[in-house]
């Protein structure tokens, strides 16, 4: 045994290393009293960052604030030495992501279980005001056939400071709530999204959202399209109101829990049973030691999401899986064109990259008609450029030719669309050049509006999502767009006069 595997840490002595993450390495190791205990020290290079550090007492102070026998428990910990620790019980098990790859779906009986022990656990992470916000089938472990919830290494209080930068999040595509996606308000109905997701792939051995790109996976959350069908019919209702694209639409924990143990595999309808929060009857064991285990590996980035289905003879012991490599250069995925599922909502456009885009097309439309050569030209050049990038980031295959004829084509018509208004504003009492310069602006106009103009759409709201999220949209359309706009509109009427 190494010099390394039998290094002293504080009052424990650390036997093997069990595990690596993102954050740090977990080790296998006994306490004074001769205990098994596990050990998660940070990284050297991760434990000079601040941040870093300030995750760690996160991911603490909130394991520490829950009480429940569904939730890992920290015993112990060392924060401001030279090598920051944590300490978890340790306790024998493997992870729900493992087991459903490596022996299929469960039977109903077993996602029952899994689904009330989960909700339960939910209901006491709430009730101490945590969020977990990125529960997953590799943060389930399964202990003698009970779910047992990890790693808070990116759980955060209600209404605690956010860690991450604006217009990042950290998590896994597939698990995360569609509002942790959009980078809008997070509360804890975005665990009981991921709670239906994960039971959803323990009942079916798929991810709720399709595999592939992230960026496929994730505009699939945000429109609500999850694989409901795929699920057992007694699970589809259930599952359908927990995975609701409004947060404010989703049941509680305390609700959702109510109905998972209405859940009836012969296909009765679920009635659902009174208030209570007490675990479900007939857990085994019963103590609450047994129940602990290691924290997992925080997920710091998005992966891919693209489950195979493993095969082992016998199952191996759980060994923390390292957190896994974003890759995000894949020109075979391609991102389907947006079909919005949710129904218009004024505030969310006037707060979103939306309303920048349309204070950018009123100023793009403005000063063509100041300028109707120049800007007619570049605004054509802009729109082919947008029509090159969804064709790269689209997911519907085309052809060049196919494309290039496309292109013509809706450039031909945003031409004829600005002679018909040249020819009717002749008709008028405004000069040759008033009504030309209206028509070089109807022809801007044209090629984001008129039939076919789509693709030019969905580039442009893919660019200003990824360059405006969340809160950045309405400092920008009311502080830099909304003036901008205003001032080329007048000063296009008063030319116009």
């Amino acid at each position: 045994m190494s010099t390394q595997a039998q290094e002293q840490l504080g009052p424990y002595r650390m036997i093997e290393k069990i595990g690596e993450g993102g954050m740090g390495v977990v080790h296998l190791g006994l306490d004074g009293a001769g205990r098994k205990v596990a050990i998660k020290v940070l990284h050297q290079h991760v434990a000079a960052d601040l941040k870093a550090r300030d995750r760690l007492v996160r991911e603490v102070e909130t394991m520490r604030r829950v009480r429940s026998p569904y939730v890992a428990e920290v015993i112990d910990a060392e924060l401001t030495g030279g090598r920051p620790y944590v300490v978890t019980r340790f306790a024998a098990g493997r992870t729900l992501e493992d087991t459903v790859l490596s022996q299929g779906p469960m039977e109903a009986r077993e996602v029952i279980r899994l689904a009330q022990g989960l909700c339960q656990a939910l209901v006491d992470v709430h009730a101490a005001g945590v969020i977990h916000r990125d529960l997953k089938p590799s943060n389930v472990m399964l202990v003698g056939g009970e779910p047992l919830v990890i790693d808070f290494g990116i759980a955060h209080l209600v209404n605690a400071t956010r860690l991450t930068l604006t217009g990042m999040f950290v998590g896994t595509p597939g698990y995360l709530a569609p509002e942790i996606i959009r980078d809008s308000q997070i509360t804890q109905a975005a665990d009981v999204h991921a709670l239906a997701s994960t039971v959803f792939f323990a009942a079916t051995g798929l991810p709720p959202f399709g595999t592939g790109a992230f960026e496929t996976v994730c505009f699939n959350t945000m429109e609500g399209r999850a694989q409901i069908d795929k699920a057992p019919a007694w699970l589809r209702h259930w599952l359908t109101q927990a995975l609701e694209v409004d947060p404010a639409a989703r049941p509680s924990a305390r609700e959702l829990l109510r109905m998972a143990r209405a859940l009836d595999p012969a296909g009765r309808p679920a009635q659902a049973e009174g208030r209570g929060d007490r675990p479900p009857a007939g857990r085994p064991g019963g103590g609450r030691g047994d129940r602990r285990l290691t924290i997992d590996a925080v997920s710091d980035l998005l992966p891919p999401v693209d489950y195979a289905r493993r095969h082992h003879e016998e199952p191996p012991p759980y060994i923390p899986a390292p957190v896994p490599t974003l890759h995000v250069d894949q020109p075979k995925e391609r991102r389907p064109a947006p079909a919005p599922a949710q129904p218009f909502e004024l505030q969310r456009f006037l707060a979103g990259s939306g309303f920048v885009g349309v204070l950018a097309l009123v100023t793009l439309v403005a000063l063509t008609v100041l300028m109707p050569v120049t800007v007619g030209l570049l605004v054509a050049a802009l729109t082919v450029a947008l029509r090159v990038t969804e064709y790269f980031l689209g997911e519907t295959e085309r052809t060049w030719s196919r494309e290039a004829l496309v292109t013509g084509g809706h450039l031909l018509l945003s031409l004829a669309f600005g002679i018909a208004v040249a020819t009717l504003l002749h008709m008028t009492r405004l000069t040759v050049g008033h009504a030309e310069s209206l028509a070089a602006g109807a022809f801007t106009l044209g090629l984001f509006v008129l039939p076919g103009s789509g693709a030019v759409r969905w580039a442009a709201a893919h660019i200003l999502d990824r360059f405006l999220p969340g809160r950045s949209a309405t400092v920008v359309s009311v502080a830099v767009m909304g003036p901008i706009a205003l001032i080329s509109v007048i000063v296009a009427l008063v030319q116009g006069l």
